[in-house]
């Protein structure tokens, strides 16, 4: 990822750095990439040190005082604490109510609710009721959303452009999320988290290559039209991720509900057992 970004800054300021033909910062406008003229064995081999070791050597680093305080002495016990690791998790047998499918996030079908408080916080100015507060980690649905597309979209900027920066961003985006499937332990949605920096990446992406095409005016309309929706999106999911108090209408449907519309949009909300996963519950 460091190369991509390095390689698209350098792009845009038209300057070139290395050996003629380097891959990752010889870019110019006027040339385009010359990753076809590399040497494909030298390629490999920097991907492998890029991908492969590196990543290695940092998380075996990041263990470092598991060793300083004597819990490890040697990289034997650090492969022993990762293999009990998994298979705690392999044979956990656990239940929970804001537990949730993986192919359930992307849709923001069950964030998990982190804090909640419905008493002695006082009353509401405007409708006279109690407050409450509430904390969950719902993301964006404006981002989240519109990012969906622009993900199913990246295998055809892959074949049809031959995209670089599309294949690295739809490599991302499986690497993070596609592990997840098949595990069977209870899954919670903040384990999306990895994938969503790559959704995020193919949204700028693909808004990137629609606003190449259409004309200037229409070109800044379009990224300041999708900002804005974000920014407001922020404003009115603000108290759902900090929990600012508000009044229980306005977070749920009733009588005493703003003319906006109440902050608990998904309520498909049933008395489940704890074993079924309740879905597009945002309760």
């Amino acid at each position: 990822m460091f190369f991509l970004v390095l390689r698209i800054v350098l792009r845009s300021l038209n300057f070139e750095f290395g050996p003629p033909g380097w891959p990752f910062v010889s870019w110019r406008r006027d040339s385009g990439s010359t990753i076809s003229n590399v040497f494909w064995p030298t390629y490999l081999a920097v991907a492998v040190i890029a991908l492969v070791i590196i990543p290695l050597g940092i998380y075996v680093v990041s263990w470092y005082p598991f060793f300083a305080r004597g819990q490890f002495h040697d990289l034997s016990d650090l492969i022993n604490y990762q293999v009990e690791s998994f298979n705690y998790h392999k044979n956990l047998i656990a239940t929970h109510p804001y537990g949730s499918p993986a192919w359930s996030w992307p849709l923001l079908s069950r964030p998990v609710l982190y804090y909640a408080d419905y008493s002695n916080l006082g009353t509401d100015v405007f409708t006279g009721q109690p407050l409450i507060a509430r904390m969950s980690n719902l993301g964006n649905p404006w981002i989240w959303w519109t990012s969906l597309p622009c993900v199913a979209s990246l295998p055809y900027f892959v074949i049809r452009h031959r995209s670089f920066p599309a294949a690295v961003i739809l490599l991302g985006f499986i690497t993070q999320y596609a592990p997840w499937w098949p595990i069977t332990r209870v899954l919670f949605m903040y384990h999306m988290f990895g994938g969503l920096i790559f959704m995020v990446l193919a949204l700028a992406f693909v808004l990137v290559f629609v606003a190449e095409k259409l004309p200037r005016t229409n070109k800044q309309l379009l990224v300041a039209g999708h900002l804005a929706m974000a920014v407001l999106f922020f404003g009115y999911f603000y108290p759902v991720w900090t929990g600012v108090p508000i009044s229980e209408s306005a977070y749920f449907e009733s009588s005493g509900t703003p003319p906006w519309g109440p902050k608990i949009w998904l309520a498909n909300c049933k008395n489940l057992p704890p074993a079924r996963a309740q879905l597009f519950c945002w309760n």
